[in-house]
């Protein structure tokens, strides 16, 4: 597979850009698949040319041919960020049928971050779709050893919720209103990669989620906002611990 590492490259930026536009239809409440590639502000499908990833942001100037209106950034890094998770699954999978699991798992829990960004929340069914393909990855490892996946995620989300619950007591032992600190999809993602990388791998992810987010965490609060995206902090920790582990 590492033979073909220029055209791999496309396929992720290919399949970036297909994440970038999917996620823009479910936060704008758009059709998923009943149309092309379409301009969100005028509305006009997308010639060949305007599909091609990267290479069409940059010859375009970041505009929409039609009606010259601003190509968000997102759509762009989105393509970048896609051939840099093809690379880490071509670079961690051992077969062609693991790198084909974590490859959707990678871009499941990418399209999960970038709606998490935009919506704080997500839709339930990317999130199970991300949770069963963390199990084919475990069986796929493992040789049709799914019991411990199941054992695992549940072990380390049954942690997630009571650590949840203990630190939300003592949040508002003194207080009458109630705000959450980790939400369920969190806790889900979180369970799946305890499934895949073991009980402490999870709480390697974790740790390393929240320092990654620290910096931002105190900037958003400096602002006022109450919420904070965790969702890509998690992904962004899990590649982290892809290539550490494949490393060393």
């Amino acid at each position: 597979m590492e033979n073909n590492a220029l055209l791999w490259g496309i396929f992720g930026a290919v399949l970036g850009s297909f994440c970038a536009s999917f996620v823009s239809r479910i936060c704008e409440k758009k059709p998923l698949f009943a149309r092309r590639s379409f301009c969100f502000s005028c509305e006009k499908k997308l010639e060949i040319l305007e599909l091609v990833p990267i290479f069409s942001y940059l010859f375009l100037k970041g505009r929409c041919k039609t009606c010259k209106s601003q190509i968000p950034l997102s759509a762009f890094l989105s393509e970048i960020f896609g051939i840099f998770l093809i690379y880490l699954a071509l670079f961690c999978a051992k077969s062609f049928k693991e790198f084909l699991a974590l490859g959707v798992f990678l871009f499941v829990c990418f399209s999960l971050s970038l709606i998490d960004l935009r919506l704080k929340a997500v839709p339930n069914f990317l999130l199970w779709i991300a949770f069963f393909c963390a199990c084919l990855l475990k069986i796929l490892e493992n040789h049709l050893n799914v019991f411990d996946f199941f054992i695992d995620a549940f072990m380390f989300a049954g942690f997630i919720f009571l650590l949840k619950s203990f630190i939300l007591f003592l949040k508002n032992f003194k207080k009458q209103e109630l705000e959450e600190n980790l939400g369920d999809a969190d806790i889900i993602l979180l369970a799946a990669f305890a499934g895949v990388f073991g009980f402490m791998g999870a709480f390697y992810v974790l740790f390393i989620a929240a320092f990654l987010s620290l910096p931002f965490f105190y900037f958003a609060f400096k602002k006022g906002e109450k919420e904070l995206a965790f969702l890509p902090f998690i992904s962004l920790a899990m590649c982290v611990y892809l290539v550490v582990g494949r490393v060393f």
